[in-house]
């Protein structure tokens, strides 16, 4: 359904928090070999400055301090700039430190911008770096084939992983990871006590050997049983449809004066803020617009949630629900300029 190519090795976890941080255990163990006097103080990952902080809580339960993640600026699409990139792992270089891993974003958690992976495996292997997608949110989009783009480049990287449990319309947890060199994996957890031994262990995958888990839940049960029933055609439509409506909010946004998009909208999470009144400070617009949106989730009808780009409080909606329909959307636009007027009114 992703169109990745047969090298990609999957499995299972539960959360993308855990499947980012097996990747860069992966990474961290290729690093061993690549540097004769490794140091774990030393080492430098990369993110782009709207990656989730899994990345970060990834690299600190692997033992690395916090300074170790480096974030690169992103454009004013929020998305890594490959030049700045290159830029800080050649410094970092000049400076003695031992980069190891660079972690690209298809759908930031913020603005769902996109990374420019192809330009981004460029610099990996100019390093010769782990190279791991985050595309936990965004990466079911791909099952659509005018949406796959937003996944080029990803053939050449060692690892992805993608959520079922956000936009397959699977009940959490359920996060896969796909990686090209599996057996790099193996090394960083495979322990094989005696007691843990079989006869079978050389006929057949033991995924113990490829995480911190023993035990493992039967999760792939509950995505086989979307795939039977929506079928492939049938969660492209939805996901279709999804895209479709979130163009459509994103157009009332531009069209009211009242409100402003405040970044672009290349899936389905619209990110915007209402602008009462050109008077009004950054600090006032921040504070009315935090109001909003608690008057909108305190009436039961809509969730709506936040983020901040440039210092901006900015309201997000994200359409992805498997009942979401275009009358819901006509529902919220409604509702959010209600309160929109009852609040300029007091």
């Amino acid at each position: 359904m992703l169109q990745l190519p047969q090298k990609f090795f999957g499995i299972i976890y539960d959360l993308a928090s855990v499947s980012s941080m097996h990747a860069i255990a992966a990474a961290r163990e290729e690093a061993k070999q690549k540097y004769h006097n490794f140091d774990i103080i030393k080492l430098r990952l990369y993110c782009s400055e709207q990656a989730h902080s899994s990345i970060e809580k990834g690299a600190i339960t692997l033992g690395l301090p916090l300074s170790s993640v480096v974030k690169i600026k992103t454009d004013e699409q929020f998305r890594m700039i490959p030049s700045e990139l290159n830029n800080a792992i050649r410094e970092d270089i000049e400076k003695e430190l031992q980069p190891f891993c660079v972690v690209a974003t298809v759908g930031t958690t913020s603005t769902t911008s996109i990374d420019p992976v192809d330009e981004i495996v460029k610099v990996s292997k100019q390093y010769n770096l782990w190279l791991h997608v985050d595309a936990a949110h965004a990466g079911s989009a791909a099952i659509v084939p005018e949406v796959r783009q937003i996944l080029s480049g990803v053939e050449d990287a060692d690892s992805l992983v993608v959520n079922p449990h956000k936009w397959l319309f699977v009940p959490i947890d359920l996060s896969v990871l796909f990686t090209s060199k599996p057996e790099v994996i193996k090394k960083a957890f495979s322990i094989v006590p005696e007691y843990l031994k079989t006869d079978e262990e050389e006929k057949v995958i033991n995924y113990m050997d490829y995480g911190i888990q023993l035990g493992r839940r039967f999760r792939s049960l509950k995505l086989w049983f979307v795939f039977r029933y929506f079928g492939v055609e049938g969660l492209q439509n939805i996901i279709r449809e999804h895209l479709r409506i979130g163009e459509l909010f994103a157009d009332f946004i531009d069209r009211n004066p009242n409100f402003e998009r405040l970044a672009p909208t290349p899936l389905s999470t619209i990110c915007f803020r209402a602008l009462p009144n050109k008077k009004m400070s950054e600090n006032q617009l921040n504070e009315f617009n935090k109001r909003l949106m608690d008057e909108i989730n305190n009436s039961g009808k809509l969730l709506l949630s936040h983020t901040k780009l440039n210092d901006k409080f900015t309201i997000r909606l994200t359409i992805s629900g498997i009942r979401t329909e275009e009358k819901h959307i006509l529902q919220a636009w409604e509702l959010i300029k209600e309160k929109f007027n009852m609040l300029i009114q007091n």
